[in-house]
Formats: structure tokens, C-alpha cells, sequence
């Protein structure tokens, strides 16, 4: 197996983790609707037989009445347990399409105030990171709109990532991040992977328009929370998210934490 198999293998293997962590019950279900189809079509196999039977009179064959209604049963058993297993296969696919997405964001890189570079996905559990992307302007704009809220967002995990990938000044850098912004905002490195995340999530929204800016915002165990055009919702994020330090800190899984999903 070659590195990149071995890489790809291990991505998988956290994906199918994750989804059996969010959805710990899907494999039982799926298999209890699937047996529930192979028992009840079965059961119908076997119903045809006894149908002729009974139509023939046959000696010690049942009622007709009693076979129809055992195949009318069956059928609908079948019919039944095959649309919830069709339903939870659906939202399983939607599901690993979803966390696909997130970890294929999460390996995407940034570097910090103090130069070192890290995946976005090594933030995870201490910080609640909010990608902002649009042209160097929109970018610029959307930090300084930020900048009233920021001790309060801080206090909270929201780190920013700052991205100008779209219009005729795409692909430029803001300035490095000094020191002062360790736990502010980071560098995007590689903007075309960036970019090409972003390309990926507007294909599957037809309606949003990038030359309006877009924003993503995780949360701490690196699920997207919030996402839209436009700048982030500063405000609503400083009032929604428990602090994780200082006064009123999250201490339980009791306290909503990261907001409403």
C-alpha cells in the first residue's frame, strides 16, 4: 500500500468513525429494516403457493380470504421497512458527503501569529474557527466589522481565518498575522486548495453567490455550525457561544456550547 492509499485508508477509517459517533444506532437499524424486507418478501414467496392452493381448493389448503390478507400483509411489510431502510441509507449518504467535506477542510493549512503551520483540523477543541472568504476588500471589511466584538469573540474560540480568493485581486495575502494575533487569526496557506474547497461547497448551493462574500464557521469539534453570504454574524455569535474561559465558561454538555447547528 502506498503512502497515499495508507492516507486515504485513515481518512476513511475516521469518517466511518465519526458517523458511527453521530449515529451510533444507523448499522442496526439498517440491518433490522433489511431483514425485516428478506423476512416479509419471503413470507409473500411462500404466500403464492398457498394462493394457488386455496384458488384450486385444494385439500387442507386455506382460505382464500386468509392468504390474500397474509399477502396484503407482507407487501406492505416489505414496502414499509424498505422506505425506512431507502430514507436511513439516504441520510447516511448525506451524512459521509457532509463529513467528507469537514475533513477534507480540516486538512486544509494555516500559519499563526508565531510562524508555525498547522492543519485547520489541529484547532479542533480549543478553537471555533471562521473561514471568511471574498475579495481582499470584503475580507478586510469583514475583520473590521469583527473588531467590536473581538475581546468577546475571543474569549469565546473564535479564531478567523481570513481568505481573499475571488475578484481581480484573488489569491493576494492580507499581512501575516503578528504575535498579538496568536489567538485571532491565522495565514491561509495554499489559497487554491481554498479556493477549490469553496468551488466544491457552491456547487452544492446553486444560490449562493461568492461575488457577496461568503463565511463558514465551525465548531469546536470541527463541525460546520453556520455558513452564508455576506459577512459573519459577529454579534450573534458573541451572545450564542459559552465562553471557554472567564466567567459564565462552558462546563457540561448541558450548556449548548456551540449554539444551535
Amino acid at each position: 500500500m502506498t503512502p497515499q492509499e495508507e492516507i486515504r485508508k485513515l481518512e476513511t477509517d475516521r469518517i466511518n468513525l465519526r458517523s458511527e459517533a453521530e449515529a451510533p444506532f444507523r448499522s442496526l437499524r439498517l440491518v433490522f429494516y433489511g431483514s425485516s424486507v428478506a423476512s416479509a418478501g419471503v413470507a409473500f414467496l411462500i404466500s403464492i403457493p398457498q394462493l394457488i392452493g386455496a384458488m384450486a381448493e385444494a385439500p387442507g389448503a386455506l382460505q382464500t380470504d386468509t392468504v390474500l390478507q397474509n399477502i396484503g400483509i407482507n407487501l406492505g411489510a416489505v414496502a414499509l421497512f424498505a422506505w425506512l431502510f431507502s430514507q436511513d441509507w439516504k441520510a447516511r449518504d448525506k451524512q459521509m458527503a457532509r463529513l467528507a467535506r469537514e475533513e477534507a477542510l480540516a486538512a486544509l493549512t494555516v500559519q499563526l501569529g508565531n510562524g508555525k503551520r498547522v492543519r485547520l483540523g489541529d484547532l479542533q477543541g480549543a478553537s471555533r474557527a471562521v473561514i471568511v472568504a471574498g475579495t481582499q476588500q470584503q475580507v478586510t471589511d469583514a475583520l473590521a466589522a469583527a473588531e467590536p466584538y473581538k475581546e468577546q469573540l475571543q474569549r469565546r474560540g473564535v479564531f478567523v481565518v481570513p481568505l481573499p480568493v475571488y475578484g481581480d485581486d484573488a489569491g493576494a495575502s492580507l499581512p501575516a498575522p503578528g504575535r498579538d494575533e496568536l489567538r485571532w487569526r491565522a495565514q491561509p496557506l495554499q489559497p487554491a486548495a481554498w479556493r477549490e474547497w469553496f468551488g466544491a461547497q457552491l456547487a452544492l448551493a446553486p444560490n449562493a453567490k461568492p461575488e457577496r462574500g461568503l463565511y463558514v464557521g465551525l465548531r469546536l469539534d470541527g463541525r460546520v455550525r453556520a455558513s452564508g453570504m455576506g459577512q459573519p454574524p459577529w454579534a450573534r455569535f458573541a451572545v450564542e457561544l459559552a465562553p471557554l474561559e472567564g466567567e459564565g465558561k462552558w462546563t457540561g454538555f448541558m450548556d449548548g456550547f456551540d449554539g444551535k447547528v
